[in-house]
């Protein structure tokens, strides 16, 4: 598999869970904050189709996630990705 299918499928995994953490938190099961969720599902579809995006969640997540969140941990494992195979 080369490195821009992982990606793909890395990508499409983690918009999966992203919606999901979206409906825990409109349900009250999370508290993280739904506006940066949602911009990181715009970000994640974006770099699917464009090479070369600044993406600006890895910033997000360092600055106010807790430093050990799994779905934090691979959204910055992702945009190293996105960053190699641009």
């Amino acid at each position: 598999m080369s490195s821009n299918e992982k990606f793909m499928n890395f990508n499409l995994e983690l918009q999966r869970r992203v919606e999901e953490e979206i409906i825990k938190v409109q349900k009250g099961k999370s508290t993280k904050n739904i506006n940066q969720l949602n911009s990181i599902l715009n970000e994640l579809k974006g770099s699917l189709n464009k090479r070369g995006l600044k993406l600006a969640f890895p910033r997000m997540i360092i600055d106010s996630w807790d430093y050990n969140d799994k779905l934090g941990l691979d959204l910055i494992q992702l945009s190293e990705m996105y960053m190699q195979i641009e």
